[in-house]
C-alpha cells in the first residue's frame, strides 16, 4: 500500500507539473492511432469480404456429391442464418433437332443470397437484374447455350421428360466459374421441376450445394463446426483466385498503415520516455539519500507505469472509437460500402499494444534511472549506468512483437522491421558523422552568419541528444514517407495490374482449319495483332515412370485436381505474366524437345522436382516429358495461361488440339460477338465482362479505403512528430532563458533554433526518404510482386519536407518561450 500510495502521488504530481504529459500524450496518440486504424480497417475488411460474397452468391457454400446432411440445415436454422439449396448436374438439352450438353442448375426461392442474376432478352445485349428465379415450367440459359442450340426467345426446350419455355439470357450469374474447367453452358431451372425431369435417379452424378448468408458471428460459429465426410466448404476468396489475390493485397496495404502508425508510436514514446528518465535521476538520487531502497523504487516505478498505461489506454481507446465512427460516417457513402458495426476486440488489442509499447519503450529508460548514485544530489555528474545496450535490445524486441501483433503477418512485419532497423542505423550513422563535422563550429562566433553557426554549434554540443533526436525524427518521417510512397506508388502500380483494356472476352474451341478465317475476321475489325494459343488436354497417368491415380495422393484437393485433364500449350516465348523461378527457359533451342515448364500450383500438388518425368495421355496418344523449369503465373491477369508449357513440336501432330485467345471488347462494340458466333458457330465465347466489373469495383473500393486510412495515419504521424519535438522542449526552454539572460536577442536565438531544426529535419528527412523508397521497393518485389522503380524526386521532397516540418513544429513548441521573461522561465525551472 505504501508503494501504491507513493506511485499514485508521483503520478498526480508528475501530471500537474507536466513531466508525464509528454509520455501520456504520446501513448494516447499511439493507442488512438493504432486503434482507429485497426477498427476502421477491420470494418472495411469485413465489408469488402461481405461484398465479395456477391461473386459466389452467398457468404459460404457447402458442396457434396451426395445430398447434404440434414444436420447442416439444422445448424443453419439454429444459428439464425439463411440457406438456399441448389443442385447441379450435366445433361443433354434438346431444342427441336438440335442438342447440346449443358450444366443444369436447379434453384429454389431466395437464390442467390448475395448478388443478383442478370438477364437479357437476347444474347450479347444489355441485361437487368432478375427478380426471383425461373418460374416452374420456365428456364433461363446463357448465351453459349443459345448459340449451340440456335435458340429464339420463347423456344421450347426438353430436359429429360421435362418441357420448358425459354424466358431469358443469363448474362451474369453469381458463383459461375470463369475458368476453362467450367465450359458447359448454363441452364437454370426451378427446383420444383427437378423431380419431373427424371434425371436424378439412382447412380446419377450431381453436385449438391447449400449457400448460406447471415450475421458474421453466426457464420464464424458455423464455419467452426466440423465438416461431414465428403462435404467441402467454399468461401468467396476460395471460389475466385483473382478475388483472393486482390483481397490479400488489400489486407497487406491496410497492414502497412497499421505498421506505420505503430512505428510512429514507438518513436514518440521512446524519445519522450528517455527525456523523462533523465529528469527522474535527480529525484531518484534524493530518494536514495532519504533511505529509499532499490526494490521499493522498482515497484513504485512499474506501478506508476501501469497506472499511466491504463489511463492512457482507456483515453486512447475512447478516442479511437469516436474517431473511427466519425471517419466511417464521413467516408461510408464515398466508399460505397455498407460498413458493419465496429467490433470491440480491436480496441482491446490497441490498449494491450499500448501497454506493451509502454513497458518496452518507457520502462527501460525509467528503470535505468534507479542506478543513479546519491552523489548526484551534490554533484550533477553523468555517473550511473543507463544500460543503453539493454534498453536498445528491449526496444528492438518490443518493436518486433508490436509489428507482429499489429498485423499477424510475420513476413510483412519482418520486411518493415528490417527496413526500419536499417534506417535507424543509417540515421544514427549520418547523425554521428554530421556531429563530427560540426564540432569545429562550437566556438565559432561573430560575423553575419552568427545565428547559423550558433544553431550548428548547438547540434555539435549535444552529441548524444542530437543523434537520438535525429534517429527518432527520421523513424517518424520514414513512417510518414512510407505511407506516402505506398499510397502514391504501390497502390497505383497495383491498380495498373488491371488496366481498362484488360481482356474481357475469351474464345475457345477454335479449330485448326478455322485459324486463317478467324484471323482475317478480327483483322477486318481492328484486331490485326490477335494472338492465338494452341492447347491440348491430357490426363496425367505416370510420374517418373510410375502409374498414378487419384489414390496416389493423400491430399483431397490434389485428388480432385488429378482427376481432371491438364491444359497444355507450347511456345518459344514466355508471357510477361509468367516468371521462371528454377531451371531455364528453352527459347528457340527447345523446339521439338520433350520438355515441360510447370506452374507453382502443379509443383505444390504433385511435389515435382526438376528432372522429373510426366507421362500424359492425350485421347489415347501417350507422351512422356521431362520437367526442365518451374514458373510462377499471374493468374489474375485475365490472360490465357497454362499449368504446363512445352516447346513447339514436342506434342505429336496426332494429338487433338484447339486454339484459344483473349481480347478486350469495348461495351459499345458488343454487336461484334453476334457477328462472330454467326460466322463461326463452333467457336465458344466466354464473356467475363461482368466478372471484370466485379473485380475492378472491389479493387477501386479497396484503394479508396486504403487511401483514407493512410490519410488518417498521416495525420496521426504529424501529431506524434509534434510529441517528439516536445520531448526536448524543457531542455531548450532552459537554454533559451539562459541565453537571453546573457544578452542574446530573441531574433538571434530564434534564427539559431530554426537553423538547428532545419539541419536536423533535412538530415532525418533525406535519409528517411531513401529508406522509405528502398523499403517500398523491397515490399513491391517480395510481398506485392509488382514493378517499382527509383523516384529521385522523393529524396529532394523528403529532405525539404523534413526541414520544413521540423522547423514548423519546433517553432510552435518554443515561440511562447521566446516571449516569456527569462527570470520567469528560470524560476519555473
Amino acid at each position: 500500500m505504501n508503494v501504491f500510495a507513493f506511485a499514485w502521488r508521483r503520478l498526480r504530481r508528475g501530471w500537474r507539473s507536466g513531466e508525464l504529459l509528454i509520455v501520456m500524450l504520446a501513448l494516447i496518440i499511439a493507442v488512438a492511432a493504432t486503434g482507429t486504424v485497426h477498427l476502421f480497417s477491420e470494418r472495411v475488411r469485413l465489408a469488402i469480404g461481405e461484398q465479395s460474397g456477391d461473386t459466389l452468391g452467398a457468404d459460404l457454400v457447402y458442396r457434396a456429391r451426395d445430398p447434404l446432411p440434414a444436420s447442416l440445415q439444422a445448424s443453419i436454422d439454429a444459428l439464425g442464418l439463411h440457406g438456399t439449396a441448389t443442385t447441379l448436374f450435366s445433361s443433354v438439352v434438346f431444342a427441336g433437332d438440335n442438342s447440346a450438353l449443358a450444366s443444369v442448375k436447379a434453384v429454389g426461392s431466395g437464390y442467390p443470397l448475395r448478388g443478383a442474376i442478370t438477364l437479357a432478352a437476347a444474347p450479347f445485349e444489355d441485361g437487368h437484374a432478375a427478380h426471383g428465379v425461373p418460374a416452374p415450367g420456365e428456364a433461363w440459359a446463357d448465351a453459349r447455350l443459345w448459340q449451340d442450340l440456335q435458340l429464339q426467345p420463347g423456344a421450347e426446350l426438353q430436359l429429360g421428360r421435362l418441357h420448358l419455355k425459354l424466358r431469358g439470357v443469363i448474362t451474369d450469374e453469381p458463383g459461375k466459374g470463369a475458368g476453362f474447367d467450367d465450359l458447359a453452358p448454363r441452364l437454370l431451372i426451378n427446383a420444383d421441376d427437378l423431380a419431373a425431369s427424371g434425371l436424378l435417379g439412382v447412380g446419377s452424378r450431381a453436385q449438391y450445394e447449400l449457400g448460406v448468408s447471415g450475421a458474421r458471428d453466426a457464420l464464424a460459429r458455423l464455419r467452426a463446426e466440423p465438416l461431414a465426410d465428403g462435404v467441402k466448404l467454399t468461401t468467396p476468396q476460395d471460389a475466385r483466385p483473382e478475388l483472393r489475390n486482390s483481397t490479400r493485397s488489400a489486407g497487406q496495404f491496410l497492414d502497412i498503415a497499421v505498421l506505420a502508425a505503430t512505428l510512429l508510436a514507438c518513436a514518440a514514446v521512446a524519445l519522450s520516455a528517455r527525456q523523462y528518465g533523465e529528469k527522474l535521476r535527480d529525484e531518484i538520487a534524493l530518494l536514495k539519500c532519504l533511505g529509499a531502497r532499490r526494490g521499493f523504487l522498482t515497484r513504485a516505478l512499474l506501478l506508476q507505469l501501469l497506472l499511466l498505461g491504463l489511463a492512457a489506454g482507456a483515453a486512447g481507446a475512447l478516442l479511437a472509437y469516436g474517431a473511427q465512427e466519425l471517419l466511417a460516417r464521413a467516408l461510408g457513402d464515398l466508399l460505397k460500402l455498407d460498413l458493419p458495426p465496429p467490433p470491440l476486440l480491436p480496441l482491446l488489442e490497441a490498449a494491450g499494444l499500448g501497454l506493451l509499447l509502454l513497458l518496452g519503450f518507457a520502462a527501460p529508460p525509467m528503470l535505468a534511472a534507479r542506478n543513479t548514485p546519491p552523489l548526484r544530489v551534490f554533484q550533477r555528474s553523468e555517473s550511473g549506468s543507463t544500460a543503453t545496450r539493454a534498453i536498445t535490445l528491449i526496444a528492438m524486441a518490443t518493436a518486433a512483437a508490436l509489428l507482429w501483433l499489429a498485423t499477424g503477418d510475420v513476413r510483412l512485419a519482418g520486411w518493415v522491421l528490417a527496413g526500419a532497423g536499417g534506417a535507424l542505423l543509417a540515421l544514427a550513422s549520418c547523425a554521428w558523422l554530421l556531429v563530427r563535422l560540426l564540432t569545429p563550429l562550437r566556438r565559432a562566433a561573430g560575423g553575419g552568419g552568427f545565428a547559423w553557426r550558433f544553431g550548428l554549434g548547438n547540434i555539435a554540443r549535444r552529441r548524444g541528444a542530437t543523434i537520438a533526436q535525429v534517429t527518432a525524427l527520421g523513424l517518424a518521417l520514414l513512417a510518414l514517407l512510407l505511407v506516402s510512397v505506398v499510397r502514391e506508388d504501390l497502390l497505383s502500380s497495383w491498380q495498373k495490374k488491371l488496366p481498362p483494356d484488360t481482356p474481357n472476352q475469351f474464345l475457345i474451341n477454335v479449330q485448326t482449319e478455322e485459324l486463317d478465317a478467324l484471323k482475317s475476321f478480327f483483322a477486318a475489325h481492328g484486331y490485326a495483332d490477335l494472338q492465338l494459343w494452341p492447347m491440348a488436354r491430357g490426363r496425367l497417368i505416370a510420374l517418373n515412370g510410375k502409374p498414378v491415380t487419384a489414390d496416389s495422393f493423400p491430399d483431397p484437393e490434389t485428388q480432385r485436381w488429378i482427376n481432371r485433364d491438364f491444359n497444355l500449350s507450347w511456345s518459344t516465348t514466355l508471357n510477361p505474366d509468367n516468371r521462371i523461378t528454377q531451371g531455364r527457359w528453352w527459347g528457340e533451342a527447345g523446339r521439338g524437345k520433350p520438355l515441360l515448364s510447370a506452374d507453382a500450383y502443379a509443383i505444390e500438388r504433385l511435389n515435382l522436382k526438376l528432372g522429373d518425368t510426366m507421362t500424359l495421355d492425350f485421347a489415347g496418344e501417350q507422351q512422356t516429358f521431362t520437367v526442365s523449369s518451374f514458373r510462377t503465373v499471374d493468374w489474375d491477369s485475365f490472360k490465357p495461361n497454362f499449368f504446363l508449357l512445352a516447346p513447339p513440336g514436342a506434342v505429336s501432330d496426332l494429338v487433338p488440339r484447339q486454339y484459344l485467345t483473349s481480347f478486350y471488347l469495348p461495351h459499345e462494340q458488343r454487336a461484334l460477338l453476334r457477328q462472330l458466333v454467326t460466322q463461326f458457330p463452333n467457336v465458344t465465347v466466354l464473356d467475363i465482362d461482368a466478372l471484370m466489373a466485379q473485380v475492378r469495383g472491389i479493387v477501386d473500393r479497396i484503394v479508396r479505403a486504403v487511401e483514407f486510412i493512410f490519410a488518417f495515419t498521416l495525420a496521426a504521424g504529424l501529431a506524434v512528430l509534434l510529441a517528439t519535438i516536445e520531448g526536448t522542449r524543457s531542455e531548450r526552454v532552459r537554454e533559451t532563458a539562459l541565453l537571453r539572460t546573457l544578452g542574446a536577442g530573441t531574433g538571434l536565438i530564434a534564427r539559431g533554433l530554426i537553423a538547428e531544426y532545419a539541419v536536423i529535419g533535412a538530415l532525418a528527412g533525406g535519409v528517411a526518404a531513401i529508406a522509405a523508397q528502398t523499403l517500398a521497393w523491397v515490399l513491391a518485389a517480395n510481398v506485392f510482386h509488382i514493378a517499382y522503380g527509383p523516384r529521385p524526386l522523393l529524396w529532394l521532397i523528403g529532405t525539404a519536407s523534413g526541414a520544413v516540418v521540423v522547423c514548423g513544429l519546433g517553432w510552435l513548441s518554443l515561440r511562447s518561450t521566446l516571449r516569456t521573461p527569462p527570470n520567469t522561465v528560470l524560476r519555473q525551472s
